[in-house]
């Protein structure tokens, strides 16, 4: 009998550990997908209510433009509602997400979200079934930049903008005058904005953007020895 009893139970207690698992992670019945909308028509739409989608969202406060935030994280939700943030919970890569949000009234949507992928997903669903609708994008890296671009969305790096901040900063703080270290971070960011256009046609060959790479860094060696000479020739 005991063997019995012993059997049985090893036999029945992964499929218990199981269900309760289940019966954990299921999501309340009543629970919507998504915060309802009533009725809103914001001219703009952000995807995504994290660093990025926040600062856009006090800025478009500030200027008394009417907008619609999204959040699929329920925590964000909560912490920004707190905050006195009015924003919806749900996940915007949802085509009737999108349509309950009257993105067809919208001029403009920000895809803030921090996730590559959703980031693809939203601009992909959105260009195909609102092209009037003028997309703005944050991008994680370059591969991320030429995805988007594919898709003629308006991309911002999003570390790329604060990064010559602060290299300005720091050049600066090296003795450089101030108006020659902008002029320099300037030029470097043409120069890195002409080189991303042109990676963007080959950024499926692996050899192109490595080349592409290699013949960056001789072109901008080249670029600012030619300013530091002009520079010296101005101030001897």
């Amino acid at each position: 009998m005991l063997i019995v009893v012993v059997t049985l139970s090893m036999a029945v207690t992964p499929l218990l550990v199981s269900l309760c698992a289940r019966i954990t992670t299921r999501p309340p019945r009543d629970t919507p997908p998504y915060d309802a909308f009533d009725g809103e028509a914001p001219r703009v739409i952000i995807a995504g209510f994290g660093r990025i989608g926040q600062i856009v969202a006090r800025v478009l406060r500030a200027n008394h433009i009417a907008f619609t935030a999204i959040e699929h994280s329920i925590e964000q939700v909560e912490v920004s509602r707190r905050f006195g943030s009015k924003i919806h919970f749900g996940d915007p890569a949802r085509a009737e997400l999108l349509r309950s949000a009257n993105i067809e009234k919208a001029e403009v949507l920000v895809i803030a979200t921090d996730n590559p992928d959703t980031n693809i997903r939203i601009a992909r669903l959105v260009r195909r079934q609102y092209p009037h609708v003028k997309v703005f994008a944050r991008a994680r890296n370059r591969q991320h930049v030429f995805r988007l671009m594919d898709m003629d969305v308006e991309v911002v790096r999003e570390t790329f903008h604060s990064s010559l901040v602060l290299s300005r900063e720091v050049l600066t703080a090296l003795g450089l005058d101030p108006d020659v270290a902008g002029q320099r971070v300037q030029r470097f960011r043409e120069y890195d904005e002409k080189l991303l256009a042109a990676q963007h046609l080959v950024y499926d060959d692996e050899t192109a953007i490595m080349q592409s790479t290699r013949d960056a860094l001789v072109d901008l060696d080249h670029l600012f020895e030619a300013d530091s000479a002009q520079d010296e020739g101005a101030n001897p």
